[in-house]
């Protein structure tokens, strides 16, 4: 199934929250708002309904453990779609993740991954082998957290769509990562989001995958295994795990 504005309908105004933390119950493209996964409904519905986000723990809880098979998109990477589903966006374009909370003092960086899917698309695939992924964006500390930024700001981060990316099916994996636990190991909270998509209009630029989840982080990486409570200069030396982001992008 592949969404345009003309066949989709206006999304509810009331989300419902079911947790402290939060989840993406709503996508944005081109003003167009598209259905996310809503927990207080969708992992309850029989037969399990088409969504272009993948499927997220039923208390909008987080993952643990950055080693494990939900590291890659939550209870997603088990749970796929139940059909072919993505939505289209503009080479250029943004997606924004439209959260239904998220509380302040939950710190932390937003991290956004992208991986070109197989031929066969996306909604059969884990991406959760090789090294698929990519990075394409990345906010940190500049004197407020981006988590508190997100929180203030209606609950919205915008997913920038590289302009030179070649047209295809893509999975975004786009994650808030809690640090207010991190100052032991184990405190970190991961809490990844993916998103099918297809890019229309793009470049010649086939990513090459350098990063695998799970594999590319580790409990003791130093962007995870953090103190958010040092201070103002601490907060603005951190860097988030994952690396860099790719080189050769173009916004």
């Amino acid at each position: 199934m592949l969404f345009s504005a003309s066949a989709l309908l206006a999304a509810a105004a009331f989300v419902g929250e079911a947790a402290a933390h939060g989840y993406v119950p709503f996508i944005r493209i081109n003003g167009t708002t598209l259905p996310g996964w809503d927990v207080t409904k969708d992992g309850y519905t029989n037969p399990q309904p088409l969504r272009i986000v993948r499927a997220t723990k039923a208390d909008s809880g987080f993952v643990s453990n950055p080693t494990s098979g939900e590291i890659t998109c939550s209870i997603g990477n088990s749970k796929l779609p139940p059909g072919p589903i993505t939505a289209s966006v503009a080479a250029g374009g943004t997606v924004t993740a439209v959260w239904n909370t998220w509380p302040t003092g939950h710190y932390g960086p937003i991290i956004d991954y992208i991986a070109k899917c197989p031929s066969s698309g996306c909604s059969s695939w884990k991406a959760d082998s090789g090294s698929p992924w990519i990075k394409i964006g990345q906010k940190t500390y500049n004197g407020e957290w981006p988590s508190d930024t997100l929180a203030k700001n209606g609950f919205t981060h915008d997913i920038k769509i590289p302009k030179n990316l070649a047209s295809g099916d893509y999975l975004i994996r786009h994650e808030q990562l809690a640090l207010h636990g991190a100052s032991s190991q184990g405190g970190a909270q991961f809490y990844p989001v993916c998103i099918q998509i297809t890019i229309t209009g793009g470049g010649s630029l086939v990513p090459q995958g350098n990063l695998n989840f799970p594999g590319a982080y580790s409990a003791t990486d130093k962007g995870i295994l953090f103190n958010p409570y040092q201070g103002d200069a601490a907060n603005r030396a951190y860097v988030p795990p994952g690396g860099p982001v790719y080189s050769g992008l173009q916004f």
